[in-house]
């Protein structure tokens, strides 16, 4: 559990950091050195929540059998249920994030 966790966790920080890094170089967006802090902080923290849970959600909702017309059928649900619903708590976690900035007068 906790080796998903940091693996999920490093994902997450890379991703953000390649944000923060692109937002750094934009110009048209400056936050500031704290701003841009607080993106990488509140980034990695909101999605890494998002996807533990999503991944929590998918243990538990996965179905032992899965029953499919041909293979492509099969296909598209196998890749969902290895990345979907850890990729919607992703979203989820980054309009989390979006409003936590927004609240802490970061507007991104």
């Amino acid at each position: 559990m906790q080796a998903r966790t940091l693996k999920q966790l490093l994902i997450c920080f890379t991703i953000f950091l390649l944000l923060t890094v692109m937002a750094v170089f934009s110009s048209s967006i400056y936050l500031g050195f704290f701003g841009y802090v607080a993106m990488l902080i509140v980034g990695t923290t909101t999605t890494t929540i998002g996807v533990v849970v999503g991944d929590a959600i998918r243990r538990f909702a996965m179905p032992d059998l899965v029953l499919a017309a041909d293979g492509v059928d099969l296909l598209r649900k196998k890749v969902f249920w290895l990345v979907g619903p850890q990729a919607i708590g992703w979203f989820v976690g980054y309009i989390a994030f979006k409003g936590v900035m927004g609240k802490l007068g970061f507007y991104l």
